[in-house]
């Protein structure tokens, strides 16, 4: 028996990212919709085992940034550095 893959939009994910963040000791705004159109972007240019790995990198290099950079500026700049570079991947392949 196959489960049923479950397709929520991304307000649906509040109570489980709350629940992520309450174990990882988190407190930080966390962009659903932007981090998943990172997401999208990766898996349709690079290829789908990309994306989660991608948005991983991503949290990490925010995370490696001091508090004060570690904004939802800074992040936005590294969405769309990444973002940018998906675009273009399919175009060098």
């Amino acid at each position: 028996m196959t489960e049923t893959p479950k397709h929520l939009p991304p307000e649906a994910l509040d109570a489980w990212l709350a629940e992520a963040k309450r174990v990882l000791e988190i407190d930080d705004e966390i962009d659903i919709a932007a981090l998943l159109d990172v997401a999208k972007d990766v898996a349709h240019n690079v290829a789908r085992p990309a994306a989660p790995l991608t948005t991983f990198a991503l949290g990490l290099a925010l995370g490696r940034r001091s508090s004060a950079t570690g904004s939802p500026e800074a992040f936005s700049r590294l969405a769309e550095l990444v973002t940018a570079r998906a675009l273009s991947w399919e175009q060098e392949s």
